[in-house]
């Protein structure tokens, strides 16, 4: 087994699009996740990125406004939240990319899933159903959202669980989610960071630092994708800047892109070794 190593799009701001397809590929990536939204729509690089070898993993919908979706704000918010995610949907079936990552929440102080969020997410999983679209929901802030949507879906040939290992460590207080969600297992988003620094649960933590530059135990990271069957891809999500007030990631900032990417590729590589060799 050799796993694939797939990067996002956009771990370099303010860098264009092409630039990145690039370094990505000269580098030893095989292949990329986009972002989706209405104004930065990825179909048009899709094609660019296969010229230049990489597969196109997933796309990645947005996520400000899933609170709407849950709690009865007001119907015209939901729908708004809704047909973004019916969008992106369009997107991965026209560009033929398998599967949609999808948060199940934003906000910190969130703890009430509740039957209205579920009935509105139903029409978008029998939708992307339609297309051949894979849904895997990511572990974000309130895991009681995460456990409903797999409790209700998860027996869908087209829905799984995507782990972020970042959150984990800082939203989920370490717990060990795949010992709970691994069975639905499709998709990865490694990264590191330092884990709950404060007396709060708070969006400063999550760093999506490189591996082995925070405090991820990478050893039981691999042990534990093995314990729950994964196969697939090594699927990587950073980010290259810094949190507000924090200065975790000074020194990738501190680098030229080029050092950037390969310093990159080379921790995603050791963490493979590590994975194909458990």
């Amino acid at each position: 087994m050799h796993s694939d190593l797939i990067i996002n799009v956009g771990c370099i701001k303010d860098v264009p699009v092409e630039r990145q397809l690039r370094l990505f590929a000269e580098t030893g990536f095989n292949g990329v996740f986009f972002d989706w939204s209405r104004d930065r729509m990825p179909d048009p690089f899709v094609p660019v990125a296969r010229r230049l070898g990489l597969r196109v993993q997933s796309l990645h919908a947005p996520f400000y406004g899933m609170d709407d979706v849950w709690h009865d704000g007001g119907e015209d918010k939901a729908r708004l939240m809704l047909d973004d995610l019916l969008a992106c949907v369009d997107s991965c079936a026209a560009c033929q990319v398998p599967l949609m990552i999808c948060h199940c929440i934003i906000g910190m102080d969130n703890h009430s899933p509740n039957a209205l969020g579920l009935a509105r997410l139903q029409p978008v999983v029998e939708y992307a159903a339609r297309f051949g679209v894979t849904i895997a929901f990511e572990n974000t802030e309130g895991e009681e959202y995460l456990a409903a949507v797999l409790a209700r879906f998860g027996g869908m040939p087209n829905v799984g669980f995507c782990l972020d290992t970042g959150h984990e460590m800082c939203y989920n207080e370490r717990r060990d989610l795949l010992a709970r969600y691994g069975k639905y297992l499709v998709s990865t988003h490694l990264n590191d960071n330092l884990g709950r620094t404060g007396e709060e649960i708070t969006f400063f933590d999550d760093s999506h630092m490189l591996p082995f530059d925070g405090t991820a135990d990478w050893n039981r990271i691999a042990g534990r994708l093995h314990d729950c069957g994964f196969d697939g891809d090594l699927t990587y999500e950073f980010v290259r800047g810094n949190r507000p007030h924090r200065h975790t990631n000074d020194r990738y900032l501190a680098m030229s892109d080029e050092e950037y990417v390969r310093l990159a590729f080379e921790r995603c590589e050791r963490f493979r070794r590590i994975f194909d060799g458990s």
